[in-house]
């Protein structure tokens, strides 16, 4: 057989393949305990962490190749993670950011009267069920975190009677491949489902189904046909990919302008690699400037006057060591007093710089783009009006790429179950108290001109629209308003001493500079006092 015909020749089909994997599956599940409460707990713990500690050449290499690399990247990111704590706090800040306050509107209401109808009502009723069953905000912050992590989560939603919850999937096992009308899409890997500690009776029906043709060699597909409606794509396979449908597996992504999977802050790698160096360089200069060493002359012998003699020092080296022994074992952690037979003994100090670190550690920050003075406390007064816009600023990174994102996914997931009428949500605002008390303000001043739209107050106020109907509804059906205290007017109450004078006080957001210095200062109530 010529070498030529070697290198052609079919070692293994495909069949054979399946035979002896279906061999070692079941060699396992019968004569080991593959599941098991730590194999279970090593995999949970897999599916989106995996720390690896690099040195600067890895990062640096990393970096380099940063599209080949998204995977060692996203290690380094949760390893200093654990390692960092200013990290930590930037990932907390950021995901702290989103209120996640929803409204929604109806998007095939043609009449008014559509609105009282009972498939109107029962489409209603199924959207107020999805989230009760639902807790988006919780599921949607730890996405949100995730993403700044890894810069891209896969999840696929799983339904009881009570609760729907969002399932991650193992980035490691799934590949981008498609870009989406709502969301990327990704092919999985169900070669996960043979490591010890998987249980598939823990995925969606979907997995179980594909698995089993997969493994037992019933699959009918014969080619990879990506080109598919994303509603079909569950027909697309190669080898142990599957590509998955919207439906099954669902992406979300930080920065959806690049397919690219690396982390948003990997460019302070280079700085956090050095974080320890920069610990120890401070310890060492604390350790100096808490240390002195004493110098002194070792004296001449005098009774040698005009003598030139092999030693001149008074003390042999045998004596000086040990005097300067017995000096070192006194000038312990307390100080003590001890003679010793020297000359001209002198106490030298080093004056060290206890802001190495700090200084490093805002630089470290400040290179995350974001505003220090929000993220570390520092001597400097923050400035009030600057710190609302950065403020601002930094929440605007998270809602504009991802309130998107996550509307899309509610209204996927939503319009899917109703029968006639389909919703277009939308999310909103941040929890800095401001933008609440800015969207309030604006409820109101719309009201005032006859426009009432309540889910712009519930929004506001950080209530779901359905909560903030059921509240209203109590509160009629008890008559709450009449067990109200009447509040008097303010032209039918007289001016006391200790009543505010002047104009009405103007909120935060309104102030100035000066008006914010002199509010935190309390310098115009120091001259009420005099």
């Amino acid at each position: 057989m010529t070498e030529e015909n070697k290198n052609d020749e079919i070692l293994l089909s495909k069949e054979e393949v399946f035979d002896v994997l279906q061999f070692a599956q079941a060699m396992y599940n019968t004569n080991y305990n593959i599941l098991t409460p730590d194999l279970l707990n090593q995999r949970i713990k897999d599916i989106s962490y995996d720390p690896l500690s690099p040195t600067a050449a890895n990062i640096t290499s990393a970096l380099n190749n940063a599209k080949n690399s998204e995977e060692q990247l996203r290690s380094y990111i949760e390893f200093f993670e654990i390692l960092s704590m200013p990290l930590k706090r930037i990932f907390s800040y950021m995901a702290s950011h989103l209120a996640f306050d929803l409204q929604y509107t109806v998007k095939n209401v043609m009449e008014d009267k559509e609105y009282v109808s009972d498939k109107f009502l029962k489409d209603k009723n199924i959207l107020y069920e999805y989230f009760d069953k639902f807790d988006y905000r919780l599921f949607f912050r730890n996405i949100s975190k995730q993403l700044l992590r890894n810069e891209v989560c896969v999840v696929v939603p799983r339904e009881d009677k009570e609760t729907i919850v969002l399932q991650e999937l193992p980035l490691s096992y799934c590949k981008i491949t498609a870009r989406g009308r709502r969301a990327p899409l990704i092919s999985f890997n169900f070669y996960y489902f043979m490591q010890p500690g998987v249980d598939i009776n823990l995925y969606p029906n979907f997995f179980k189904r594909k698995y089993a043709e997969l493994f037992s060699g019933q699959s009918t597909i014969q080619t990879y046909n990506p080109s598919l409606p994303p509603e079909l794509r569950g027909l697309s396979e190669y080898n142990f990919w599957v590509d998955l449908p919207p439906s099954e597996g669902w992406v979300f992504k930080l920065d959806t302008s690049l397919m690219t999977a690396v982390p948003y802050f990997s460019a302070m790698l280079p700085l956090l690699i050095n974080d320890q160096t920069m610990i120890a360089l401070q310890k060492n200069i604390n350790m100096a400037a808490a240390s002195k060493i004493l110098f002194g002359e070792v004296p001449l012998r005098k009774d040698d006057k005009g003598a030139s003699v092999a030693d001149m020092a008074a003390l042999s080296p045998i004596q000086l060591g040990q005097f300067m022994a017995l000096a070192k074992s006194a000038v312990g952690d307390a100080i003590k007093v001890s003679a010793a037979p020297l000359e001209n003994m002198q106490a030298f100090s080093f004056e060290g710089d206890m802001d190495v670190l700090s200084k490093w550690i805002q630089t470290s920050m400040s290179m995350s783009g974001m505003d220090t003075a929000l993220l570390y406390s520092m001597q400097t007064k923050a400035n009030l009006v600057d710190s609302q816009l950065s403020f601002e600023s930094d929440s605007k990174i998270m809602e504009q790429q991802l309130y998107p994102q996550f509307s899309a996914f509610l209204d996927y997931w939503i319009n899917i179950r109703t029968s006639k009428y389909k919703y277009r949500f939308r999310l909103e605002g941040n929890d800095y108290y401001l933008n609440r008390t800015q969207r309030f303000d604006r409820a109101m001043k719309m009201s005032d001109k006859g426009i009432v739209l309540p889910q712009m107050f519930s929004s506001a106020i950080g209530l779901l629209p359905q909560e903030f109907e059921r509240m209203l509804q109590e509160s009629r059906a008890t008559n709450f308003v009449d067990k109200l205290t009447p509040i008097i007017s303010g032209f039918q109450m007289s001016g006391k001493d200790g009543d505010k004078e002047g104009r009405p006080e103007e909120s935060d957001s309104e102030l100035g500079e000066s008006g914010a210095q002199t509010r935190e200062t309390g310098s115009n109530e120091a001259k009420k006092l005099k």
